[in-house]
């Protein structure tokens, strides 16, 4: 059984998302790529 963690830190905030479930982190990733993305093309 694999492990799989993400982990974002910026200053002083930290989010860790760990699971055994791949698709899981997947689309976590994928959420969170996508909230960067429209971050960066707002700003």
């Amino acid at each position: 059984m694999s492990d799989y963690v993400f982990k974002i830190k910026k200053g002083e905030i930290e989010v860790e998302i760990s699971s055994d479930d791949s698709k899981f982190i997947e689309d976590e990733l994928s959420k969170w790529r996508e909230d960067i993305l429209k971050m960066q093309n707002q700003g």
